[in-house]
This record gives structure tokens, C-alpha cells and sequence, in this order.
């Protein structure tokens, strides 16, 4: 399958190591030359350009790999020059909903999709076809896609190494991301800014280690991502910071069955996702 990936960044980058490995024509395409060369050194990619006029008239998959807001300047720029039947897909960490979208594609076929893989560091230097294995894919098709662009983002997730693919809608996608990623970076950033007057380092453990990690956070592509889907993330933002308070209260109440009700909870609630 020819394929295009627009974007050679960290995922970009991954994506064409996988999908190259996996015997399909990569075209890599990024505005940046020497992210271009490096894909094209390392063999990621078989062909590739700062141009986008070659990969949009050859590729049957085009996955965009890049910030939300450069998404939806693309999709609307090149919307005219997209062919029949053509898959355009991205990997934005949030959904654009279907009803709220001001243009329709035309003549080719969206079907955005989320890999639920990454790295803290950022660029191609960094790729790694690794992350992906095992990892979760979410597809969101719109109410038109047809089922056989769903068909063929599941076979590559699967040739790319992921683990669970699921299928869902765009707002349901958004809800479950505000929780389950979004909220967590939001508490890694809080975290790390609430005491920056403490000396850490010296007294720090895995807890502090784990917690903090996502805490060193591309700025960019965070606030756009927050800002696009902040209705569900203050929802949860507010649920949060409900919980917290009931460990506040039994602080201040002194309640210890309060605090091992609350512990009990947490520890039954996380081994089920063990099971």
C-alpha cells in the first residue's frame, strides 16, 4: 500500500518505521529537510520531500502527523486535491466533532484515528517503532465513513504491533482521553508547580518519579490539545478535585475509616484493571 505520512516528528517518524517494516511504500513528507533526510538515512521511508504534490497523488493512506490545529489548516487547504476514495486519517490526541467541523471533505474518505503510544522527548531523533506494541488504538469514524477505511486502520494498527483496537465515536473519544490522558497530565504539570520551593531531588522515590514523568510536556501541543477539548477536561478537572477534598476532610477530621475507605476504593478500582 502506498502510503504518506505527514509530519516526521517523533510519531511520524515511528509510524514509518512500522508501516516500512511492514511492507508498505512510505512517503514521508515534512516541512523540515533534515527531518526528511533522517527518515530518508534511516530507511524509514522510501521516498521523501518537503512537497506534498507527489504523496497526495500516489498515496491511497495519508496520516497526518501533526498538531491539531495544523490538521484541521490542512484538511481545509488541500481539500480540493485530495483523489476518490482516498483515506485521510491523523493522530491527534483529540477529535474534531463531526457537527461542529465548518468545511466537509470531499472527494476522499476521513477516518481519524488516536494511537495511544508515545515518548516524553519529541522529534525523529527519537523514533521507535516500539511504543507501539501492545499498546491501545482508537478509531473514530464519522457517520459517513465507510466501513472500509475503519477495515483498513485496523489492519495496520495490527501490522504496526498494537494490542486492543476499538472503535468509537469522536465525543465518546473526548471524554474517555479528557480522564484517562488529559486529566493525568494535568496532575503531573499541578504536581510539579504546587511546591517549587522544595529541594526534591535529593528526596524523591519512584512515587514522585512515576507521577512526574509526563510532567516534561510539549507545551504547544498540550495547550492546543487541553483548549480543543475543554469542556470534558474541567468535568473531570471538577471530579478530581472533588475526591481530593474527601482526603482533605478526613485530614482535618482525623478519620481514619474515612482515609481506608477511600484506600480500599482506589486499591479495588486498580486491580481491576489488572484483570
Amino acid at each position: 500500500m502506498n502510503i504518506a505520512i505527514i509530519g516526521l516528528g517523533l510519531m511520524g517518524s515511528s509510524y514509518a518505521m512500522a508501516l516500512s517494516k511492514a511492507g508498505h511504500t512510505v512517503y514521508g513528507i515534512d516541512r523540515d529537510p533534515e527531518a526528511v533526510r533522517l527518515a530518508l538515512a534511516k530507511k524509514w521511508i522510501q521516498f521523501g520531500s518537503t512537497d506534498l504534490k507527489k504523496a497526495l497523488e500516489q498515496a491511497s493512506c495519508i496520516i497526518l502527523c501533526m498538531y491539531p490545529n495544523d490538521v484541521k489548516s490542512f484538511l481545509k487547504t488541500y481539500n480540493d486535491h485530495f483523489q476518490t476514495g482516498q483515506i485521510i486519517t491523523d493522530i491527534c490526541g483529540v477529535k474534531f466533532l463531526e457537527e461542529t467541523m465548518d468545511f466537509q471533505i470531499k472527494k476522499a474518505v476521513y477516518c481519524p484515528h488516536h494511537p495511544m503510544a508515545g515518548k516524553e522527548k519529541s522529534g525523529g531523533l527519537y523514533a521507535d517503532d516500539a511504543i507501539f506494541q501492545g499498546a491501545n488504538f482508537l478509531i473514530t469514524p464519522f457517520s459517513n465513513t465507510p466501513s472500509f477505511a475503519i477495515d483498513t486502520l485496523k489492519r495496520l494498527a495490527e501490522e504496526m504491533g498494537f494490542g486492543s483496537i476499538t472503535v468509537l465515536s469522536c465525543s465518546e473519544h473526548n471524554r474517555l482521553i479528557a480522564y484517562t490522558s488529559q486529566l493525568t497530565h494535568a496532575l503531573a504539570v499541578a504536581l510539579i508547580n504546587s511546591d517549587p520551593f522544595i529541594n526534591t531531588k535529593a528526596f524523591i522515590g519512584d512515587s514522585y518519579r512515576d507521577l512526574t514523568r509526563i510532567a516534561m510536556i510539549n507545551e504547544t501541543l498540550w495547550s492546543e490539545l487541553f483548549l480543543e477539548n475543554r469542556t470534558f477536561l474541567t468535568e473531570h478537572i471538577d471530579r478530581f478535585s472533588a475526591e481530593l477534598q474527601k482526603i482533605k476532610t478526613a485530614l482535618i477530621n482525623q478519620d481514619e475509616e474515612q482515609l481506608k475507605t477511600l484506600f480500599r476504593q482506589s486499591t479495588e478500582k486498580r486491580k481491576e484493571m489488572e484483570q
